[in-house]
């Protein structure tokens, strides 16, 4: 009957595991939806590349939430 007890489960790590994967895996596709739209805009409006300073700044928010998780792991016990 001991068949199933032999080992107890390590949740934090697991935990820790899938924070880190969709913490990483949110800000790289909002990367892209920002990417695919800047050139789309642009393809439509060659005057609109004047924009890519904003750009920049979206991106540094979408990186942040990548960062946020990433530091988060080290609060989860």
């Amino acid at each position: 009957m001991e068949l199933f007890a032999a080992e107890t489960i390590n949740t934090a790590v697991l935990a820790k595991g899938i924070l880190v994967g969709f913490g990483g895996m949110g800000p790289a596709i909002a990367i892209g939806l920002l990417g695919a739209s800047y050139m789309s805009a642009v393809s439509r409006n060659p005057e609109s590349a004047k924009f890519l300073g904003q750009l920049f700044v979206f991106v540094a928010m979408a990186e942040l939430f990548g960062l946020i998780a990433f530091a988060s792991i080290f609060i989860v016990k």
